[in-house]
């Protein structure tokens, strides 16, 4: 017991009325510590142009409009452009000619003046005024490489306040307990809007926006259960990594720059220049771009117009009062909602990391999950009468199974004693049940079909029978949902014995890591990196073959895990997004993918390799031709 301990353990043997009164003003002062610090979160004058900006872009700038302004001088605003609601047809090509045409405009306007910094014009003039009428060209020149557009988020904001009524007392209730201060609770504002089921292109999710690798650190993330997708439970997640953040970097505004760049990144801005204001102004290392400088500008806006929004009276959500209850065993949610007499809407609403697979019946609530019910179960007993079939002993497994030239649908769901329609659900194929070489499709157990509703395109007549090598990706158009197929080999490859040991080989997959290959065949990622002869910080690459030695799982194990990983990112992609349009692209000389992917099209990896199956991940052919889907917001 360590000194202070014994102390409290003595007052409270000779006094425990001092000692409660000296615990309770303890718990005061550090609840106190918590909630008002104005230190905490500084607003320094370098900055103040940029926070004023986002409390414009929050408060007062509709979604329908769009502000033209300098990216590094956000206190530079060109013009502000009226745009079209996203109802109206062709709305989003016609919103996107007119900002460009405008930011073209504007670019013309800087040119001229680089050249001659004497205004000529009504319109340069009015432009001249943004720079103090310097006589500088080479500013305007910059300037006009800096002109960058943003639309306005008043709207979703403000529904983004009215959500937060039903989080808000408990997630500062959180923050205070762990010592922190209670601000932090408004940090979803920027994130996500306070939406727990906010998904981006690159695979953040839930309210808090947390990356794969980055929450699995803190919460449960899996094909069954996404720990990400609970508000609260990820507030947990969001203040321990914040409070690490801190305890590394020494002050908020670089703790929350973190959480948005990495703690690894901003601990290298700080080695190089000291302090929060010198990052904000010289940092231009990695990708502390336009997104990590504003950050923290954008948190403080954030915190300010919330605050305004609550005081102004405006209804926010309540809170839902639930019951807890332990599962005894793995339990079918179709049955378990129909014993209870509740819809599974209402136990989706209550256990929001529950994903998908669990409802649509290819898996099962795990057993020992802490289920959330509507307060009025109030019986913890509830579950001790209900039918047995409502539960089984073991989850189902994942099967999956490779297409290979010549397979047909029809086929593969005759090899495997299911029926088409089984297969089309399972995989979401389309009346016609188009599949490709390559593909990853998910074999449902035998009588899956019987525990749900299936809700997929009935087919008719005969199963359609197709050489796969003459199908075309299946079409896209507006409310067109992809099939959520896995492309890549996901097959471990070379199996052999090698002093008792088995040992394979994988080729990667876009998203895989060192981190996550260890997490599935239960070792340490030294262990990977060692039989691979690779450094202690190397990464893997996607295309890059690697030795992979099974010593704490087996392979099938390990390749169902993996399969699970790929189709979970799909299937939560395709919730959040559809593809509107394919179109191609000529590979140009110095083209990467990452540069394609990442910039030019803000499109992940594997869904370009979904399009285009010849795609190799270690070189790409100057002049070849690549279909790149249009992807849109749903």
């Amino acid at each position: 017991m360590n000194p202070q301990n014994a102390i409290f353990c003595a007052m409270e043997r000779l006094c425990p009325t001092l000692f409660y009164l000296c615990v309770f003003a303890l718990c005061c002062t550090t609840a106190a510590m918590a909630r008002a610090n104005p230190d905490d979160f500084p607003e320094y004058d370098i900055m103040s142009a940029n926070v004023n900006f986002w409390e414009q872009v929050y408060s007062s700038h509709s979604v329908n409009t769009s502000i033209i302004h300098d990216q590094h001088d956000l206190g530079r605003v060109y013009a502000t452009v009226s745009l079209l609601e996203d109802g109206f047809p062709n709305a989003r090509k016609h919103n996107i000619d007119k900002v460009e045409q405008v930011k073209t405009h504007i670019r013309s306007l800087l040119i001229e003046l680089s050249k001659n910094p004497v205004p000529a014009t009504r319109e340069q003039r009015q432009v001249a005024a943004l720079f103090g009428n310097t006589k500088n060209t080479r500013l305007y020149k910059e300037a006009a490489d800096n002109v960058r557009a943003q639309r306005g988020l008043k709207e979703r904001f403000a529904e983004g306040v009215v959500r937060s009524g039903a989080y808000m007392g408990e997630l500062k209730r959180i923050f205070r307990g762990y010592g922190l201060p209670e601000d932090l609770a408004y940090l979803p504002h920027v994130e996500s809007s306070f939406n727990p089921k906010a998904f981006s292109k690159f695979g953040a999710a839930g309210m808090w926006q947390f990356t794969h690798s980055t929450g699995k650190q803190y919460l449960t993330i899996d094909y069954i259960i996404d720990e990400r997708r609970d508000p609260i439970v990820s507030a947990h997640a969001a203040a321990k990594f914040l409070q690490r953040n801190y305890q590394q970097l020494g002050s908020w505004p670089l703790a929350l720059t973190a959480y948005n760049y990495g703690t690894a990144g901003m601990l290298r801005a700080q080695q190089q220049e000291g302090s929060y204001p010198n990052i904000f102004s010289n940092y231009k290392q990695g990708y502390f771009k336009f997104a990590s400088r504003n950050f923290y500008s954008e948190f403080l806006a954030a915190v300010k117009v919330a605050k305004r929004l609550e005081r102004s009276g405006m209804p926010l959500e309540k809170p839902l009062q639930a019951v807890v209850v332990r599962l005894p065993a793995y339990a079918h949610a179709g049955r378990l909602c129909t014993y209870l007499g509740i819809s599974t809407a209402t136990l989706r609403e209550y256990n929001p990391a529950l994903r998908d697979p669990v409802f649509k019946g290819t898996k099962y609530i795990p057993k020992d999950y802490l289920l959330k019910l509507p307060f009025t179960f109030n019986n913890s007993r509830m579950l001790a009468s209900a039918p047995k079939s409502i539960f089984s002993s073991s989850q189902k497994r994942s099967t999956f199974y490779r297409v290979r030239p010549g397979d047909s649908a029809g086929a593969i769901a005759l090899a495997h004693k299911i029926s088409l329609k089984e297969l089309i659900h399972a995989n979401n194929l389309g009346d016609k049940a188009f599949i490709r070489v390559g593909q990853n499709l998910r074999i449902p157990s035998n009588g899956e079909a019987n525990d749900i509703t299936v809700v997929a395109a009935a087919t008719s007549g005969n199963p359609i029978l197709r050489d796969t090598k003459k199908l075309p990706v299946s079409g896209a158009g507006e409310g067109f949902k992809p099939d959520v197929t896995v492309a890549g080999n996901l097959k471990v490859a070379d199996l052999k014995k090698t002093s008792n040991l088995l040992v394979g080989t994988i080729e990667v997959q876009p998203d895989e890591s060192i981190g996550l290959l260890a997490d599935w065949l239960k070792v340490t990622p030294a262990s990977i990196r060692i039989a691979n002869n690779l450094s202690g910080n190397a990464s893997v690459r996607p295309g890059q073959r690697i030795r992979l030695d099974f010593i704490n799982t087996d392979v099938s194990t390990f390749e169902e895990n993996r399969f699970d990983y790929h189709q979970e990112l799909q299937e939560d992609f395709f919730e959040s997004f559809r593809i509107v349009s394919v179109s191609d692209y000529r590979v140009q000389p110095g083209d990467t993918l990452w540069e394609l992917c990442r910039k030019k099209f803000d499109i992940p990896l594997w869904l370009l390799k979904k399009y285009n199956d010849t795609l190799d991940y270690n070189r790409l052919d100057p002049s070849s031709s690549l279909k790149i889907p249009l992807v849109k917001e749903i």
